[in-house]
């Protein structure tokens, strides 16, 4: 009987784990996509839809076409062993790559829930159409958060919208991730864009109108959550080791027990230099490819291996016209980078490196 790969997720990490098993096994394995999604959303260009309302979504059917991946829409609502409990049935599987991913955290203050936009592909259009409203009458935007997200979304809406007053809102400095020139120019930028940007003030409390800190009230109009991080909790119950943010722990294979592997947001990965691997779709990608090879190795009694990730850096868009794009090494940020003006040739080289096959 072929053995059943399940693969469970729609974003980046799960639809690559399914089109790289799908081809590499070459019909010894039998391969469903399991997705409460039936899109791909492209996360990291969700700012630019909050910029121009125009959507990054893209039909799964369409991605996986003509290839001989499954694909069943349905919610995964617990992931026993060798079976996967949906809200439409139960799939039966010999192996299973959870790539269920993480957002931001609504619940890392009071207030945020109900008072802020999540940067999150389900409320996009919703935060263009109110930014556009706001940005007519010169209303503030408050965007909580200073790593790459909260600042893509704070230079893309200072941009596109010249009325609208934005207010950058960092607990630390804002792309600590990066170098210290990469963090000059991207002040720079959010500076000759008129973003304001508060580095070093912690948000306590979001309200309808203005945000609580240490260092007092921060008024606006319409406020962006980019802050905290938490894994979906699809795990949450099974035992499992867990890191802090809610991800599974695995071990050097991907694996979380013998039948389940973890891959993307979803996963903590011992990262080299101690701690967990970030997350993100420059981690979650290679994890998915690594997932998909070792599962399909156990599967038709190959060969597995451990994985190793190199860090391949950081492109952070700073608007339609600005960018920096991050050099990395074994030890983190290289004083190293690119900036300014993207070149339409560039963007064209980078869109042609994209496969998911």
């Amino acid at each position: 009987m072929t053995p059943h790969l399940v693969v469970i997720g729609t974003g980046y990490a799960g639809l690559l784990a399914a089109l790289r098993a799908a081809r590499i096994a070459r019909g010894r394995v039998a391969v469903t996509l399991v997705g409460a999604s039936d899109q791909l959303v492209e996360r990291v260009r969700l700012h630019e839809q909050a910029a121009t309302g125009r959507s990054v979504a893209h039909p799964i059917a369409a991605l996986i076409a003509g290839t001989e991946v499954r694909f069943v829409h349905a919610r995964a609502l617990e992931v026993a062993p060798g079976r996967l409990v949906t809200d439409a049935g139960v799939l039966e599987f010999d192996r299973a790559i959870v790539c269920t991913g993480g957002s931001v955290d609504l619940d890392l203050v009071p207030g945020a829930r109900e008072h802020a936009y999540a940067i999150d592909g389900d409320r996009m259009s919703r935060l263009f159409s109110e930014a556009r409203r706001v940005a007519a009458r010169g209303g503030r935007l408050a965007v909580c958060g200073g790593g790459l997200t909260g600042v893509e979304i704070a230079t893309e809406l200072a941009e596109a919208l010249p009325g609208l007053r934005v207010k950058l809102v960092a607990a630390s400095e804002i792309v600590p991730g990066l170098s210290r020139k990469a963090r000059e120019h991207a002040r720079a930028v959010l500076g000759r864009l008129g973003v304001a940007v508060r580095e070093g003030v912690r948000v306590t409390a979001v309200a309808a109108d203005h945000l609580d800190s240490a260092a007092g009230p921060i008024g606006f109009d319409l406020c962006a959550w980019a802050a905290g991080f938490r894994a979906v909790p699809l795990l949450a119950g099974l035992g499992l080791p867990m890191a802090a943010d809610g991800r599974v722990i695995v071990d050097a294979y991907l694996h979380a027990r013998p039948d389940l592997l973890v891959a993307g947001d979803a996963a903590a990965c011992a990262a080299a230099g101690g701690g967990w691997l970030g997350a993100g779709c420059k981690t979650a990608m290679p994890m998915a490819a690594h997932a998909a090879d070792t599962a399909v190795a156990e599967l038709t009694g190959g060969t597995v291996h451990e994985f190793r990730y190199a860090d391949p850096g950081y492109c952070v868009s700073l608007g339609r016209r600005d960018g920096i794009v991050q050099f990395m090494d074994g030890a983190g940020p290289r004083e190293r980078i690119v900036k300014g003006a993207w070149r339409r040739g560039s963007r064209s080289r980078c869109a042609a490196t994209r496969c998911w096959r």
